[in-house]
C-alpha cells in the first residue's frame, strides 16, 4: 500500500511539472494579444523586432502591472540598428505600469516602476557589427570595420577632415573598460594613422564617442560585472546569468 500511495505521489508531481512547463502558447508573425502576458510578449516583439522570442511568467501580469518572476529570452533582436545574437533578462518581483496602459505607439510603451533583482545577458557577434557598420553612412566617419580579438577590438576605418580638407585613414586598436556596472568605454587606445600632425583631432573623435555603450537609460536596474571578447563575439553580462523556470511559457517565432 506505501508502494502505492509513493507512485500516485510521483506521478501528481510529474503531472503538476508537465502542467506547468507547458502551459502557454506559440505565435508567428503578427498577431492580436489578448490576455497581459500576451500583451507583454507582443511589447517585446515590437521593441526589438526579432527572429524569436521566449518569455516565461510564473503568473500572468495583474491590472496593476506586477510580475512576481519573469525571464525572457530573444534571438536575433534588432536594437540601434545592430542585431544582437542574445538578449535575455531575468527578474524578480517587477512592477510595470498597469497593463491598460501598454500602448506600442506611447512615448513610453512600457514603465518599470520597480525590479527588486535583474540578471542579464547580451550577446552580439562580430559579423553583425561589421553588417551594421557597412550600412551606417556619417557625415565624419565612412568604411568602418571591426575585427575582435581576446580582450580588444581592433577597428578600421576613414575620417573626412573639414580643415584642412583631408581623408584619414585610421587603425584603432583598444580593450574594453566596465565602468560603475553601466558604462564600456574604450581602455589603452593604441592609434595608427596616415596623416601623423592630426593625431590630435583624431583623438578628440575618439574621445566623443565615450562611453561606446551605456545601460544607463535601461528600463531594468542592471549591474554588469561580465565583459568578454573574442574572436567570434562579445559578451556582456550581470555576474549571475539569466536562467528559465518553470512558468506560463510564451513563445512567437517571426514569420518566414
Amino acid at each position: 500500500m506505501r508502494e502505492k500511495f509513493a507512485l500516485l505521489f510521483v506521478l501528481m508531481l510529474f503531472c503538476a511539472h508537465t502542467a506547468a512547463a507547458g502551459d502557454g502558447k506559440t505565435f508567428n508573425g503578427s498577431f492580436t494579444p489578448n490576455t497581459n502576458g500576451e500583451k507583454l510578449l507582443s511589447l517585446v516583439v515590437s521593441f526589438t523586432k526579432p527572429e524569436a522570442v521566449e518569455l516565461r511568467l510564473d503568473h500572468e501580469p495583474d491590472t496593476d502591472g506586477s510580475v512576481r518572476n519573469l525571464h525572457c529570452l530573444v534571438t536575433g533582436a534588432f536594437i540601434g540598428g545592430c542585431r544582437m545574437e542574445k538578449l535575455a533578462i531575468e527578474a524578480a518581483f517587477v512592477e510595470f505600469n498597469p497593463p491598460s496602459r501598454w500602448d506600442p505607439s506611447a512615448e513610453k510603451p512600457l514603465v518599470v516602476r520597480k525590479a527588486l533583482r535583474t540578471n542579464f545577458e547580451a550577446i552580439v557577434l562580430e559579423k553583425d557589427i561589421n553588417r551594421a557598420l557597412t550600412e551606417y553612412t556619417g557625415k565624419d566617419w565612412t568604411g568602418i570595420s571591426v575585427d575582435l580579438k581576446p580582450g580588444k577590438i581592433n577597428a578600421t576605418g576613414r575620417y573626412h577632415l573639414k580643415s584642412p580638407s583631408l581623408t584619414i585613414l585610421a587603425e584603432v586598436r583598444s580593450g574594453l573598460d566596465l565602468r560603475e556596472g553601466k558604462e564600456i568605454w574604450l581602455k589603452d587606445v593604441f592609434l595608427k594613422i596616415n596623416h601623423e600632425d592630426q593625431t590630435a583631432a583624431i583623438w578628440e573623435e575618439l574621445q566623443k564617442i565615450q562611453p561606446i555603450a551605456s545601460l544607463r537609460d535601461f528600463p531594468f536596474p542592471v549591474i554588469l560585472g561580465v565583459l568578454s571578447i573574442d574572436d567570434r563575439q562579445m559578451r556582456i553580462a550581470t555576474r549571475t546569468a539569466p536562467k528559465p523556470f518553470e512558468g506560463i511559457v510564451y513563445r512567437y517565432a517571426r514569420s518566414s
